[in-house]
């Protein structure tokens, strides 16, 4: 039977999980095995463990699925993993939105969704903190904070299964939060006056939660956000839009960017997402998103 562009197809049947307002989603996308032994061993270490965990890749790569089904035995996890043909060019939007979707199809449609990029390590309180938050507004707005290239290949994914020896931020790193939750606050201040701009405070996108139905009324993320950055600026000013409420959490909820090379960062403003992003007439519910997304070759599902 031929399966329509974006369908997802399951090789193994969906398991059940709760289904509240109270539910926690982790969603992890990513195109690489890089770090994502140690964001899921973070995971794995939570005092309070995601309802579902689901990796959803911009690349159909067996190096993650062989990685994946690894560490769901050894680490004594469900995971959820979502993955169809790369589309020439990264489409990060439309990776959250697959998961996402597929969540949909297995019955989930409440509770909190968690994102947290596969090159993060999470503190044992990450997702507890979340539903915490979560509890006081639809979107919850935390941080993370870069580590150097040796600290982060200090970390062990076997010492931290043994010791749970995470790191600890350097006084430097707190002043920076403190000074990112300050300001956060003073535009959060500001919005209620309606003097800020409409995406502050700043939703950062490799870390962050949000209501399932602020994410379903909104449509989602846009999928016509290519490449990377503003996809997110455009999602919580869709959410601000429609009468959505956040929580900063920047110096509650943190989390560690694992080191890696990056390519250099082109001008933001030479980049086509953030012309996409200052044209002021976009909709507040995107058209290519999570209920009719973009040409794409059919989404896999399995559960390990």
């Amino acid at each position: 039977m031929n399966q329509a562009p974006g369908a997802t197809t399951h090789t193994q049947p969906p398991r059940s999980s709760s289904n509240s307002d109270e539910a926690i989603h982790l969603i992890v996308p990513t195109h690489t095995t890089r770090h994502l032994e140690l964001c899921l061993v973070g995971i794995a270490l939570q005092d309070r463990r995601p309802d579902t965990i689901t990796v959803t890749c911009d690349v159909v790569d067996s190096e993650i699925e062989n990685l994946l089904r690894r560490l769901a035995s050894k680490l004594r996890i469900a995971i959820r993993y979502v993955r169809r043909p790369n589309q020439g060019k990264e489409r990060l939007a439309q990776v959250r939105n697959n998961a996402v979707r597929s969540l949909i199809r297995d019955g989930f449609s409440s509770g909190r969704l968690v994102f947290l990029d596969g090159d993060t390590l999470a503190p044992p309180t990450c997702i507890r903190k979340h539903l915490e938050f979560g509890r006081c507004a639809e979107m919850v707005l935390p941080a993370r904070i870069d580590l150097d290239e040796s600290t982060t290949f200090s970390i062990n994914a076997e010492s931290l299964l043994v010791k749970k020896g995470f790191p600890e931020p350097s006084p430097e790193s707190l002043r920076s939060l403190n000074r990112l939750h300050r300001k956060s606050r003073f535009h959060q201040f500001l919005r209620r006056l309606n003097l800020t701009k409409a995406h502050k405070p700043k939703l950062l996108g490799g870390h962050h939660s949000v209501s399932f139905e602020a994410f379903r009324r909104v449509n989602g993320h846009d999928e016509e956000y290519h490449t990377w950055g503003t996809e997110d600026d455009d999602f919580a000013r869709r959410i601000y839009r429609t009468g959505g409420t956040s929580i900063v959490a920047i110096r509650d909820i943190i989390v560690f960017h694992l080191y890696h090379p990056t390519r250099a960062p082109q001008d933001w403003h030479d980049r086509e997402n953030a012309r996409r992003f200052q044209r002021r007439s976009s909709p507040d519910v995107c058209r290519y998103g999570l209920r009719n997304p973009l040409p794409q070759d059919p989404v896999l599902t399995d559960i390990f």
